[in-house]
């Protein structure tokens, strides 16, 4: 569903008067239809900000490093507007030219950790082959050791979270349809709270929670066992 049929089904499932009459926009509305737009796109962030690591909210970059540069960021890494945060398992290194053939994983490093291994004394300045990958505070990727050459770096990232506003406006394509009426009820939750109507609220909040238990089977990162400790 758009964001137009979202704001409508909303109205029809709160049973507001007039909900019998679609809505031909959503934009310029007023009162009460002004509240289900803002009503569902807090719906749709709520959702989209209830996890760190939704699989449909993934995406993939590549970038050449600069010779001699170790942080980057995520606008210099290609990423562009769309990101939200970095995947810390994803990151991989190759030689430029060499057509991946001596890619290598990036071992990721916590920040505080790389930075008192590769950003102190004379390792500032020692220029190979990175082997790790660190994020520090405002989310730029830094390389350990300082990278020698340019390298190429395939990785993967979490998109950040999007709002809606014109009506043909829909949530990402990955988002799977069967868990589009997770944005209704909880829209349905806003309007019981607002109208006081607790049976609107209760039967948003259990077909929410239904919809979300799903969507977290079929969205979150499988666990798996790691191999035996000795």
């Amino acid at each position: 569903m758009n964001f137009l049929q979202l704001v409508n089904r909303a109205r029809v499932e709160c049973g507001v008067s007039g909900a019998s009459t679609p809505l031909t926009s959503v934009v310029g509305l007023t009162g009460e239809s002004a509240r289900f737009y803002s009503w569902v796109n807090s719906a749709w962030e709520d959702i989209q900000t209830s996890k760190e690591d939704w699989q449909w909210s993934r995406d993939t970059f590549q970038f050449n490093t600069i010779t001699q540069q170790q942080i980057y960021t995520p606008t210099e890494a290609g990423v562009g507007t769309t990101f939200g945060n970095w995947k810390r398992d994803s990151f991989r290194a190759s030689s430029v030219g060499q057509n991946y053939a001596d890619e290598q994983l990036l071992n990721y490093m916590d920040w505080s950790i790389f930075r008192n291994l590769y950003v102190y004394g004379n390792m500032r300045f020692t220029y190979t082959r990175p082997v790790v990958i660190t994020i520090d505070p405002d989310k730029n990727l830094g390389f350990g050791a300082v990278p020698d050459q340019p390298y190429v770096i395939v990785g993967e990232y979490y998109k950040m979270p999007t709002t809606f506003a014109a009506n043909t406006d829909a949530p990402y394509a990955a988002f799977p349809d069967r868990f589009h009426m997770m944005i209704v009820y909880r829209a349905m939750m806003f309007y019981g709270g607002y109208e006081a109507a607790p049976e609107v609220y209760s039967r948003g909040e259990f077909e929410f929670k239904r919809l979300m238990n799903r969507l977290t089977i079929d969205q979150l990162p499988t666990m798996v066992s790691g191999p035996p400790l000795a």
